[in-house]
């Protein structure tokens, strides 16, 4: 079993805070705020994600299906499920993301390695 991380946290995270990584025993919490020029690849991950949008509006695609998710929607990919993601709306999207199970201490940190920069309007 992993090794929680000790590292101070806030215990209460409000729309407006930065980026935070929470690792518990069971499961991470990721606190991410996306920019309105950002996007994702298609990715999956061996983890479940439980994505909250607290700010903002975006645009999901989960096995093909899509949902537009804003303040006080939740997203949920399941181990191995392709998704994708587009803040929509001209504002930041801010998200918590319960990662669970953790993952191997060598994967753990900010969830965001698929995230891209939309190419401008032309």
């Amino acid at each position: 079993m992993t090794e929680p991380d000790t590292t101070a946290y806030h215990p209460f995270i409000g729309s407006e805070d930065e980026d935070e990584h929470i690792v518990l025993e069971d499961c991470e919490v990721d606190v991410r705020a996306h920019g309105p020029d950002k996007a994702s690849e298609p990715h999956t991950h061996e983890e479940t994600h439980i994505i909250f949008v607290r700010t903002g509006e975006m645009q999901w695609v989960v096995e093909g299906e899509e949902f537009h998710a804003e303040a006080g929607d939740t997203i949920v990919t399941p181990p191995e499920t392709e998704h994708t993601f587009e803040v929509v709306g001209g504002e930041p999207a801010n998200t918590t993301c319960l990662i669970a199970p953790s993952r191997s201490s060598e994967d753990q940190g900010p969830s965001g390695t698929h995230e891209i920069t939309k190419p401008e309007e032309v």
